[in-house]
């Protein structure tokens, strides 16, 4: 196992190299320029035809992972390179899909059944950041829930995300944010515990620890506590972020059900949804997590689930990515079109996070 990483840690670098290389040629700078002026054209264009971008009987899943308290924080290098969503810019999005006439629901009304003709958006985050905290004073002020998916041995074991920690490597050696995300997406071939183990000894065991309230997960207590929130609502993110396609049978099932019984421990109940890390499912994968008593089954593909929900279609519902930074009310707007070239192309050709 070492030496296949260690090989595909090579050559990432050699391709992303030879990548960045032809990237820094001015015509290609300039081929993409106009790729990405012709995708956002089109996208707005489509926003347009269908009535900006509100159509009913809709559900919207949108997904976050860290929040930062300002912007000064964004850079830092504790956390690998993500959406660089501020509370400022959490707080934004809320306030547009409120005013564009959403209603934000939890995992348990989308489960009883949605009533038709209404636009619908469940708001999630993924992995258990202790940073996730920093959205309770935006739900508590407008009154909307939220869903946190939580892998739990990383609660138990105050262990850092390994995507952080290899980051952070990697910055050190001096990798931009491109070769970093590339010579990450190359890890994610195998389990956790075999990446883990690679990365501790190539790094020492430091690189799983975490190095501030930003990159560290919730401890068991706070878990608790954020759970007492009447807007808060738990999910099952596997036991220790396993990419379940990755796994064999028994350790799905595992990964899932020890993730069930230990968040029914933390916070007092069993979840009924999950996110599948890196949103990787299977036939297979939604079989063990049904057998588990969950209901609802999540994917980071870009796209709206149609409603009514049906069985088929409840446990692979896809979610978009909000980005920092960018136009909240046009990023929105873009949710809840019928069709989105870029999703489209997204959808054929995903990149994962």
């Amino acid at each position: 196992m070492a030496q296949l990483i260690s090989f595909q840690f090579i050559t990432s670098k050699m391709f992303v190299a030879g990548r960045e290389s032809l990237s820094k040629h001015p015509k290609v700078d300039m081929l993409k320029q106009l790729i990405r002026q012709g995708l956002n054209a089109l996208d707005n264009c489509a926003v347009a035809a269908d009535g900006g971008g509100k159509a009913s009987n809709s559900l919207v899943n949108v997904l976050f992972h860290s929040l930062y308290e300002n912007q000064a924080q964004l850079g830092n290098g504790a956390l690998a390179a993500n959406q660089n969503v501020t509370v400022a810019d959490f707080r934004g999005f809320v306030e547009e899909m409120l005013e564009s006439d959403y209603t934000i629901v939890s995992p348990a009304q989308i489960d009883a059944g949605l009533t038709p003709g209404g636009r619908y958006l469940s708001i999630t985050f993924d992995d258990g950041y202790f940073n996730n905290a920093l959205a309770l004073d935006v739900l508590n002020e407008f009154r909307v829930p939220a869903t946190f998916f939580v892998s739990t041995d990383h609660v138990h074991q105050n262990k850092a995300f390994w995507w952080d920690g290899f980051s952070r490597e990697l910055s050190r050696s001096g990798a931009n944010h491109r070769t970093q995300k590339t010579a990450i997406q190359r890890l994610k071939v195998d389990t956790p515990e075999k990446i883990e183990a690679f990365l501790c000894k190539r790094y020492g065991a430091s690189v799983l620890q975490p190095v501030s309230d930003l990159d560290r997960p919730f401890t068991a207590s706070e878990l608790r506590e954020f759970a007492t929130n009447p807007w808060v609502h738990i999910g099952n993110h596997t036991r220790d972020h396993a990419i379940l396609t990755n796994c064999t049978p028994d350790a799905v099932a595992s990964q899932i059900e020890d993730c069930q019984a230990a968040l029914a421990d933390l916070v007092g109940y069993r979840p009924v949804a999950i996110a599948y890390p890196n949103g990787n499912c299977s036939p297979a994968v939604v079989h063990a997590a049904s057998a588990a008593g969950l209901r609802l089954g999540f994917t980071v593909a870009p796209q709206r689930p149609r409603l009514p929900l049906i069985s088929t279609s409840r446990m692979t519902m896809g979610r978009f990515f909000f980005h920092g930074g960018q136009d909240i009310r046009r990023q929105c707007r873009l949710f809840g079109a019928r069709f989105v070239p870029s999703h489209a192309l997204k959808n054929l050709l995903p990149s994962a996070y």
